[in-house]
């Protein structure tokens, strides 16, 4: 029997945990994003942060 069990470890590993506070409409934005995606709120914040550097680097 294999010593470990459970998911596999990511190349990239999460280890900065940060929390948020927002307004309730945001919240009800971010959330609506994610079901619409099918990804993690996490992954939309994600994906807004490099949008952002995106445009600031033209």
């Amino acid at each position: 029997m294999s010593p470990r069990t459970g998911r596999p470890p990511k190349e990239i590993t999460k280890s900065v945990n940060l929390g948020v506070r927002l307004t309730p409409e945001t919240a009800d934005k971010l959330k609506m994003c994610a079901e619409k995606l099918q990804i993690s709120r996490t992954e939309v914040i994600e994906k807004g942060i490099d949008l952002v550097e995106k445009s600031l680097k033209k």
